[in-house]
This record gives C-alpha cells, structure tokens and sequence, in this order.
C-alpha cells in the first residue's frame, strides 16, 4: 500500500491510455464485473467520509489487473503540500460559519498527464469546526480528473437523477452521537467516468439505512455493524444493497482502506437480481457468494 497525502482518489480509467477501442471492446469492458463496480463504490463512498472527517492519510490500493480503473503511483509526490492539492479537513476553519473547504484549480499529478480539479467542503455544526459528541460535519464535493486521450473521472454530490428516476444528492453527513459511535448517512454521491463525451460507467449511491461507525473514525479499528447503502449501477440498470452484518461486522487496519475482515449481507434488483453475502479476506479482496457460486472481487481503488 502506498500511504500518501492526497486530495482525493486519484483513478484513472485504463482506458484512458488505450489509444483506440472499438464500441464492441468498451461495451464488454463496461460489463465485464459491475457487481465489484457496486461493491467498490459502497466501500469507498463510507471509508472516503470517515477518513475525510479524521484527517487520515490516504492509503492507495493498486492493481494491475484492474478491469475498469487502475491507480496511479508515486502520484502528487512534490505537490502534495500544495495548498490547492491539500484536504478540506487540513484547510483553516472560517469560525463564522463552520466551514472548511479547498479549491482545487488544475492541480497537476507530478509526472503524469492528469489534472484535478474542483472543489470539497466540510460544514460543521460546530463553528469552531470540531466533531465533539452532538456535532456533526456534512462533506460535499464536485471534482473531475482529467487525463489523456479525452478520459475524465467526475465525482459529485449535486442532486441527479439515478436511473429509476429518483434523485439523491448532498454529499454524506457524520454525526459524533456518542464517546466511541458515529452515525453516517450518505445523502447522494454520483461518480461518472466520459472518454471524449461518451459515459463508460455511472453510478450513484445512498443510504437506505444509517450506518453506525464504532471504537475510532480512523482507519486502525474502525468497525461498522449496522447500517445498509444503496448503489444505482446507471448504465447496468441494476441497484446493489449492500448491509452490514452484526455477527460478522467490518474491520479496518491502519495500512488498508478497505475493509480486512467482515461480511456485507446483498441484495439485487433491475438487470440483476437475487441475494448473497461479500465477504472480506484482506486487503483489497473479497468473496462474493450469490447464486449457489463464489468468486472473487478486487478491490482496485481508495478514496
């Protein structure tokens, strides 16, 4: 795992350094593993809000194999510092409103042909911007990478429709509501993946249920073991509902952004439907079993 100081994750769609592709190639490329599409969005949407809101380095899970993203290393190494390439949580605190917030103006990736660029904003209940027990901080953002050959990467919480036509939007809100427990409700987050205007992949995500953080915000002992979120998969045209076990909760370790241990209890409907059950087994793995079969899915990306 690479541990960086970074703004927000930084993927980059593996199309992106591919030349040509035929419309054949990418309809196959989009369809080929939606179901870890959905898993890894519920687990980043949860990890990037907590880890947003503890200040956590970021800490970047790379795959080569990657089917839909691949991450970029040793990324941001000399521009990290920058002032527009820093968290919101690290920003000075306006005490008037409680706000923390950073503008990102085409802040560039050292080295590699990708821009950021955007905006994330923390607003506290508190004025003085602290997360005490009864505060609460909402996290929105609208920020796009850009790369070559025309791919862009935009992650927003502006209200839009999924594709049943509700619309959800609003960022995440996380409630401190007792010494060792937050409440974490994802109001609306929307990821949209375009190579020269054309969308490959679009998804959207929210809680039907909130989802109660336990022992610490940061990542070394992080539990969750209640809670349900919804992802629209746009394009597939499926709604993946993935929530937390009590026998079984999630477990984070301090080197790893996603889950090492626990188990999600699934749920589909729309193109694909039926239940089952993930199961984590370290970091960036998990087993899925749905349909009387099991298999694989890597995760390939953090927030």
């Amino acid at each position: 795992m690479k541990r960086l100081k970074l703004a927000v994750p930084l993927l980059v769609l593996s199309v992106f350094a591919l030349s040509a592709c035929n419309e054949k190639e990418e309809s196959d490329s989009f369809s080929s593993d939606s179901q870890t599409d959905a898993l890894e969005t519920a687990i980043t949407v949860v990890s990037g809000q907590a880890d947003d809101a503890s200040g956590s380095s970021f800490a970047m899970q790379t795959k080569s194999n990657a089917w839909k993203y691949a991450a970029v290393e040793n990324v941001f190494y000399g521009s990290a510092s920058a002032a527009n390439c820093g968290r919101a949580f690290d920003q000075v605190c306006d005490n008037a409103t409680g706000i923390k917030t950073v503008s990102y103006t085409n802040c560039g990736i050292t080295g590699r042909a990708f821009t950021l660029t955007g905006s994330v904003t923390l607003t506290y209940s508190n004025n003085s911007c602290a997360l005490g027990v009864g505060d609460d901080v909402v996290r929105t953002y609208d920020h796009t990478i850009s790369g070559p050959y025309g791919g862009a990467v935009q992650t927003t919480s502006t209200l839009r429709s999924n594709y049943l036509g509700s619309q959800y939007g609003g960022g995440g809100r996380l409630t401190h509501t007792s010494a060792t427990v937050w409440t974490m409700d994802i109001l609306g987050k929307h990821k949209i993946g375009t190579r020269n205007g054309r969308t490959l992949f679009d998804v959207s995500a929210h809680t039907t249920t909130p989802i109660s953080v336990s022992s610490t915000l940061s990542r070394s002992g992080r539990t969750i073991s209640s809670g349900a979120i919804a992802i629209d998969h746009n394009r597939a045209k499926f709604t993946a509902v993935f929530s937390a076990n009590a026998g079984q909760p999630l477990v984070w370790n301090s080197t790893c952004c996603h889950p090492v241990s626990g188990r999600l209890d699934a749920s589909y409907t729309g193109s694909i439907t039926g239940s089952g059950s993930v199961t984590f087994n370290g970091c960036g793995s998990a087993e899925l079993s749905k349909d009387g079969s099991t298999r694989t899915l890597s995760l390939s990306y953090c927030e």
